[in-house]
């Protein structure tokens, strides 16, 4: 007889609502990535650094930045919290031992996104949420109240942080200055450089890669309190019950408009701000404080109106959709980068640094078509996505049933 503690839940008993939401945020992370992906890094932070800004593409940029850059990996870290006390609990159930299977599953995570960075995509996030989940699991006991305050806390403290950099810049020493410099503006001969290695074979790309992931994973003290509060934050809403009936429609669209016009209110100041300022070094650190905390109440927003949508009895095959891609994060996440290294870089069609922001929003639009197809198509035969099934025989030691039985196919088909 197979031990049933050393197998993992599955899909019929995740939350819908969780699912839901991962799969929004999981698309709409990809809109702030492509920028990473098809353009020289500094343009995602300060656009001015390179690309055309005018007319449409300043548009897209605008929007871009007001309604999507850091609000989707928010709600993607904070679930990622939520989904730590929710498998815990569902192992401990059982009676089986959460904590050796959690840190394993972390471990392989974190070997993932090791992968992920050094052999395709720099910008990897999956290693980061390797660490903070480790770090996170000793809290997953205490109460909601504490897991909010230690978590804004922590929030605060990355905030600190930032903002302490900025307003100590003229006390910093002209060589640090004219590096950190060459980061956020750097100079024509940089970017053809970029460009060019970028556009190369894998092997031409891989000193670049290695270099910008190298730097990526040196950055992890400055922005780990930040996803490590969100996970914090995300558990704290689970024992809450915030994704099920807690809190009614009312309170949660009110909240969510108060938190949402707040957010906007901030942001659109502080790119006022940074546009006036003409993009200088110091709102790198200072000038970003304000997406910095507005990004936190859009995704409070967010999260709150997609609570009251999935509780709507409206749209039912859109909310499957966009659960059967939240039940895939991993798999979309790094076919994100399959895709995408495919259209940009050198191994593929190489058309780094040549694509505008009008034209990445295209691309954007395209994969979320895919993945929403895709996704579903896939659930519909199989248990778990290709990665997710992986990931799990690989934690529990052994491979995992994928297909699924008939009498899951016939439960799928009437859903």
């Amino acid at each position: 007889m197979t031990n049933c503690i050393n197998q993992p839940k599955m899909p019929s008993e995740r939350l819908v609502t969780i699912d839901i939401i991962r799969g929004v945020a999981l698309l709409g992370i990809l809109i702030m990535n492509i920028q990473s992906f098809s353009m020289v890094f500094s343009a995602y932070s300060n656009p001015s650094s390179f690309g055309d800004i005018n007319g449409i593409n300043f548009t897209i940029y605008y929007f871009s930045h007001l309604f999507a850059d850091q609000k989707f990996m928010t709600i993607f870290s904070l679930l990622f919290g939520t989904g730590i006390v929710l498998m815990a609990d569902n192992i401990i159930k059982k009676q089986g031992d959460a904590t050796k299977i959690h840190y394993k599953r972390m471990a392989i995570l974190a070997l993932v996104g090791l992968a992920h960075a050094y052999l395709l995509w720099y910008g990897d996030i999956l290693f980061a949420y390797a660490i903070s989940g480790m770090i996170a699991y000793s809290a997953r006991k205490k109460s909601p109240k504490f897991l909010i305050i230690l978590g804004v806390s922590l929030i605060a403290l990355c905030s600190l942080v930032m903002y302490a950099a900025g307003i100590s810049l003229p006390y910093w020493e002209a060589t640090e200055i004219q590096e950190v410099q060459a980061f956020w503006a750097p100079s024509a001969e940089a970017i053809k450089q970029d460009i060019l290695a970028n556009q190369a074979s894998w092997l031409g790309q891989m000193e670049i890669r290695h270099q910008m992931a190298a730097s990526m994973q040196g950055n992890l003290p400055f922005y780990l309190p930040r996803v490590i509060g969100l996970m914090f934050i995300g558990m704290a809403f689970y024992k809450l019950n915030f994704f099920g009936d807690r809190f009614t429609n009312r309170s949660l669209l009110l909240s969510g408009i108060i938190a949402l016009t707040i957010g906007l209110a901030l942001i659109i100041k502080g790119n006022a701000n940074n546009f006036a300022a003409n993009w200088q070094l110091s709102t790198m650190f200072v000038g970003s404080q304000y997406n910095y905390w507005g990004s936190l109440t859009v995704a409070y927003a967010y999260i709150a109106f997609l609570v009251v949508f999935c509780r709507t009895n409206v749209f039912g095959r859109v909310k499957a959709m966009f659960a059967n891609v939240g039940k895939m994060a991993l798999t979309n996440y790094l076919s994100h980068t399959l895709i995408c290294g495919f259209i940009f870089y050198g191994w593929g069609l190489g058309l780094y640094g040549t694509v505008e922001r009008r034209e990445q929003i295209l691309v954007v639009l395209a994969i979320w078509v895919f993945q929403l197809w895709f996704s579903s198509y896939w659930m519909k035969h199989f248990r778990f996505g290709p990665f997710e099934w992986l990931w799990r025989s690989m934690t529990y030691g052994r491979l995992q049933p994928l297909r699924k039985n008939q009498e899951q196919l016939a439960l799928t088909e009437s859903n």
